[in-house]
């Protein structure tokens, strides 16, 4: 049993759906939380170095991981939540 809410396991279920129900990803977060995506990406990132996000969805946290990862080393710099 993990210690993630019902609103992280939400936000990990529309990590994997939103682009079979919306248009966009902005659209499907707005819709599904009422939130902005900054406010989103702030809660996703938090959630992605939660270790139960992990043991929970470990298939869909690793490849956000890395997705992060891989952005940061676009932009030049090393991201505080990659491996050293």
């Amino acid at each position: 049993m993990t210690d993630l809410s019902d609103e992280d396991l939400a936000i990990l279920d529309l990590e994997d759906t939103w682009s079979d129900r919306f248009e966009t990803k902005a659209e499907a977060i707005r819709q599904t939380f009422g939130w902005s995506s900054s406010r989103y990406y702030i809660r996703l990132n938090l959630l992605l170095d939660n270790p139960d996000a992990i043991y929970s969805r470990p298939v869909t946290v690793g490849r956000l991981r890395r997705l992060r990862n891989a952005r940061a080393e676009e932009r030049g710099g090393s991201s505080a939540h990659s491996p050293r």
